[in-house]
């Protein structure tokens, strides 16, 4: 299927550029890119895994794991660095101790992705083309609807009481179904897909910002010395990320609401 190939290679150039800046030095912006991008890649072959699942995709993309959860340490570290300088009220003494530490964290990290990085015997992101994966076009196209309901119906479950954790796999699994709708970009009829991302954008980011704080307490709370220095930066954030988990709630229940809408409409039609 040429519209998806094309995104699968555009996909595995943009990474492999991200991932040649971080061997470089571990700059925030490449960091993050690289990230998305292997989500993306992750998500476009947990697709084709679910038509053909002799595929395997795990093992495929497992030579560049540990690449990815390495440079996931240090990528927490940026957004903890980011968040506390947002903050207001938290004493200059307190926020450049923690910078500090912080700091030394990514340099530790970094050399860590240094040394996995080398023993690594590929330097590169290599995946299968959608070709060579023998799923033919129209398998593709009668899956894309099936699968994706599969994952939104996982999206919109929630359990009586739904756990820092759950949200969290709540959060994977909307980025998941996000990144397999922008998969077929270059495919005839994505503005119809596009109206769907517009309505999943506010719900990705209030989840993003409250994990953002998730991820930000423990670390800071896991780092020696700053016992004096993260209490305001703790209650802070804590109380924050309740705040956005709220929206959260509302807006998935309006994206909910959105999907029983177009399932009425094509109902009709």
């Amino acid at each position: 299927m040429n519209c998806l190939e094309k995104y699968r290679s555009k996909l595995i150039r943009d990474i492999n550029r991200e991932l040649r800046l971080v061997y470089v030095e571990p700059e925030e912006d490449a960091v993050h890119d690289f990230r998305v991008g292997m989500k993306r890649l992750r998500a476009l072959f947990y697709f084709l895994d679910c038509i053909e699942p002799g595929l395997d995709s795990k093992k495929l993309l497992k030579p560049y794991r540990v690449l990815y959860k390495s440079i996931g340490n240090i990528r927490d570290a940026h957004i903890a660095i980011k968040l506390i300088q947002s903050l207001e009220g938290i004493e200059t003494v307190s926020s450049r101790a923690i910078s500090r530490s912080l700091q030394s964290k990514i340099k530790q990290d970094y050399r860590r992705f240094e040394n996995i990085s080398r023993s690594c015997a590929q330097v590169s992101v290599r995946m299968p083309t959608i070709k060579s994966t023998g799923i033919s076009e129209r398998t593709i196209l009668s899956h894309k609807p099936i699968i994706l309901s599969q994952l939104l119906e996982q999206i919109q479950h929630s359990e009586e009481i739904m756990t820092a954790k759950r949200w969290h796999q709540k959060r994977i699994l909307l980025k998941r179904y996000h990144h397999i709708l922008d998969a077929f970009q270059f495919c005839p009829g994505h503005n119809q897909d596009e109206s769907e991302i517009k309505q999943i954008r506010m719900l990705e980011q209030l989840l993003g910002d409250w994990h953002d704080r998730v991820i930000t307490a423990e670390l800071l709370q896991s780092r020696p010395g700053l016992d004096k220095h993260i209490d305001k930066v703790i209650t802070t954030v804590n109380a924050q990320d309740r705040l956005l988990l709220g929206s959260a709630k509302i807006y998935l229940r309006k994206f909910e609401l959105w999907h029983r809408k177009q399932q009425k409409q094509g109902a009709t039609r």
